[in-house]
């Protein structure tokens, strides 16, 4: 029987991975070293259901590599390879898409999402010398009103002023101008990009889930790995990839989901079995048991900041899963 790899948490990876029969659909991921490409790929949901392999860009198969191997590289997830070359999966690029010699050059279109309804999203090839900010007006998007909008990444910087030809093949997000320090309510629900750019000082795994932006331009849930017990009969750590609702924060406490290990994986007695939650209505995910009864009152204590709050959830999530309470009637599962 092959031995499993051997993640190392402490050490993250980024690269990209981008469809390769959609390569509108490309997502930047940070996993932690060791993890196979294939792995990686799933995680992220780029990968289709069934057999795929995952290629670089001139075409070879690396499905069972360690990410290790591929830093910061732009990785494709298509149809599995079939041995023998016959049926063998060779990378094309869509039509329009220019090809040149060494890494091949992305789409032209960039691809802008509403934030005001998340399905809506056109795609645009922009123009020499065209702002990303004039693109997306091209498309429609810019709000009729006549209020403060911008365009923003992945990860909710501003890009609106940017060349929008440097911005090809991206994914990028329309919706309400983030105001001034001071000037947004302290409640506004989400996690606004100053938010997850602290997050990410303590947790740099830490991604937005793009499907969940809400209309003030915040995110709604995040991705994102934290270290755990195994269980509380064994002091082993693993890593624990975590879904985090913040659709209610920072009035409401966040809810914090585990995507991976699987549901028949878990030994934390503190982590409910799998059930279906609104965030993710189509996937098994398991709930963290964090104490709620005792900590709401905490945190509805806590003062009126964001920051605050949102670090002091973070430090009970995390002493959550570092501390598996097995009293009994106390316990979230049995193991």
């Amino acid at each position: 029987m092959s031995q499993p790899s051997k993640v190392d948490p402490n050490r993250m990876v980024q690269l990209t991975l981008s469809n390769a029969v959609d390569q509108t659909q490309k997502i930047r991921v940070e996993v932690p070293a060791g993890t196979s490409v294939a792995q990686a790929a799933r995680d992220a949901g780029i990968a289709p259901k069934g057999s795929f392999d995952v290629f670089t860009p001139g075409g070879e198969a690396v499905t069972k590599a360690s990410v290790d191997q591929h830093r910061d590289a732009v990785l494709y997830v298509g149809p599995q390879k079939v041995a023998g070359g016959v049926g063998e999966f060779v990378l094309e690029p869509e039509p329009g898409v220019e090809v040149a010699g060494g890494q091949p050059v992305g789409p032209k279109a960039v691809v802008f999402v509403s934030s005001y309804d998340p399905d809506v999203r056109h795609e645009v090839v922009p123009q020499e010398g065209q702002s990303v900010k004039d693109a997306a007006k091209m498309a429609g998007l810019a709000p009729r009103d006549g209020s403060g909008w911008e365009v923003f990444d992945a990860i909710g910087v501003e890009v609106g002023n940017r060349v929008a030809m440097e911005m090809t093949g991206e994914v990028l997000y329309v919706g309400p101008r983030a105001i001034e320090a001071g000037g947004r309510e302290w409640s506004s629900p989400g996690l606004s990009s100053d938010d997850l750019r602290r997050m990410k000082v303590s947790y740099p795994s830490v991604v937005p889930i793009r499907a969940h932006r809400l209309p003030n331009g915040n995110f709604g849930a995040v991705l994102v790995h934290i270290i755990g017990r195994k269980s509380h009969r064994s002091n082993d750590k693993i890593v624990y990839q975590i879904v985090i609702d913040f659709r209610d924060f920072p009035v409401e406490v966040p809810d914090a989901l585990v995507k991976t290990p699987e549901d028949s994986e878990i030994l934390h007695c503190n982590i409910w079995h799998a059930d279906r939650f609104t965030i993710a209505p189509r996937i098994p995910l398991c709930r963290i048991c964090i104490g709620l009864d005792k900590f709401r009152p905490i945190y509805e204590n806590l003062a009126r900041d964001r920051q605050v709050r949102l670090e002091c959830y973070m430090g009970q999530l995390r002493s959550a899963l570092m501390n598996p309470n097995n009293e009994p009637g106390n316990t979230a599962r049995c193991v």
